[in-house]
């Protein structure tokens, strides 16, 4: 027990350092209110307004609680098995908020345990927060050496997984412009083409990104969420397809993750109708 208090005390300075590089980089406001879940084991909830205490300090506010038994996430190799984890990653995704494990060496007492949940989150723009003080779990590094090397082999996966859909989702959005240019001169409608000889649902069509917002928007929201939904590719790699098509935001910009984020979440939506959406300069 002794060993593995001193172990989490190393990864909390780890963990220190890599936040305050991460908001030094990111010019996070250290005054905005976040939203986060707290999860642990059921006398971890118990402390919930005591933890409350702890996460106001950090600018932080506890909208729900999940608990687990307790040793119950420890005694296994499958997070799945645990339902309190699988609600409370799903809820902090359905709602954009970060999942908060103020005592991750008790309640979860695997280390694997905790770099799986942060992945997922991060794959959705999330972070998990450990320990009392609401560290980020490292995004580009790790926790050590072996963590690091483990959270480098999953995305070195990931970018060729997203590497090969982004290539192909290029070749059927060329094949769609190429089809929208050729077709009526009329503002382009959304429409869910045939399937390809394999049987495959191809992806929505898209207009020339020469065709004016308000009829675009639609089109390439419809497009947006296949690829993230459907097929699974990342915010990030999405904002990469779209600007290699030559694809920008209503203001002419480069698409981001964050941008492709309000594109998905109607930030994007015009005030009155469909249709008319005014741009604005500070959402991208």
């Amino acid at each position: 027990m002794v060993g593995r208090t001193v172990v989490w005390q190393a990864i909390s300075y780890v963990l220190l350092d890599n936040r305050k590089e991460s908001m030094s980089e990111s010019g996070e406001d250290p005054s905005a209110v976040t939203r986060i879940i707290l999860l642990g084991d059921r006398a971890t909830v118990e402390l919930h307004a005591e933890l409350a205490a702890d996460a106001a300090t950090k600018n932080c506010t506890i909208v729900e609680a999940f608990c687990f038994e307790v040793g119950e996430a420890g005694g296994t190799d499958d997070l799945t098995d645990v339902d309190a984890v699988i609600a409370a990653v799903g809820r902090a995704i359905a709602g954009r908020m970060d999942v908060w494990v103020p005592f991750p060496g008790p309640d979860f007492t695997r280390e694997q345990h905790l770099r799986r949940i942060s992945m997922v989150l991060q794959r959705h723009g999330l972070n998990l927060r450990l320990t009392r003080d609401l560290f980020s779990a490292p995004i580009d590094g790790g926790m050590n050496e072996i963590d690091f090397a483990l959270r480098r082999e999953v995305r070195a996966v990931d970018d060729l997984d997203h590497a090969a859909l982004a290539a192909e989702g290029a070749k059927s959005l060329s094949r769609e412009i190429a089809l929208a240019l050729g077709g009526s001169r009329g503002p382009q409608t959304v429409r869910r083409i045939r399937a390809d000889d394999t049987g495959r649902p191809l992806p929505p069509a898209l207009p020339s990104p020469k065709v004016p917002w308000p009829q675009r928007k639609w089109p390439l929201e419809d497009y947006v969420r296949w690829l993230v939904h459907e097929c699974g590719v990342t915010q990030a790699a999405t904002a990469r397809v779209l600007n290699s098509v030559g694809q920008r935001t209503p203001t002419g910009r480069l698409w981001q993750a964050s941008t492709v984020s309000k594109l998905l979440n109607g930030r994007y939506d015009g005030p009155r109708r469909r249709g008319d959406f005014t741009p604005d300069a500070r959402a991208g």
